[in-house]
């Protein structure tokens, strides 16, 4: 049985990091992570595809909303990314459209975890 803790602490992305922006569609890859990822000059939702976990273990990504559209994150196949405890196989995961919200994702190699946010992040039912 686990402990609730991840040991030792995911890493978070430094606010000094590379800054990328998504304006459309994209699948991600190992490239992507350790940087912060924006949506400037997106005209409506981008979806943002995670990379096989296994490829990203151990790293982490920022999400970060600087147009006022939804940035959906969407785990790769039957992959599970966690908000809040609950993880569904295949089932995204939305940042609202609120300039300034935000999601810190990490990987373990098995699943994604959001160890951080701000604004409102949905799950798909």
């Amino acid at each position: 049985m686990g402990t609730g803790f991840m040991v030792p602490p995911p890493p978070f992305v430094s606010p000094s990091a590379t800054v990328v922006a998504k304006a459309a569609d994209d699948t991600l890859d190992i490239t992507d992570f350790g940087k912060n990822l924006t949506n400037t000059g997106a005209g409506a939702t981008v979806v943002l595809t995670l990379p096989a976990a296994s490829a990203v273990a151990g790293m982490s990504t920022r999400v970060q909303v600087t147009a006022a559209q939804i940035v959906r994150v969407d785990p790769n196949g039957t992959e599970k990314i966690y908000l809040g405890g609950d993880g569904a196989a295949g089932k995204y995961l939305n940042i609202a459209a609120v300039i300034g919200n935000y999601a810190d994702i990490y990987c373990d190699g098995v699943d994604f975890h959001v160890t951080a946010y701000s604004g409102v992040l949905t799950k798909e039912a």
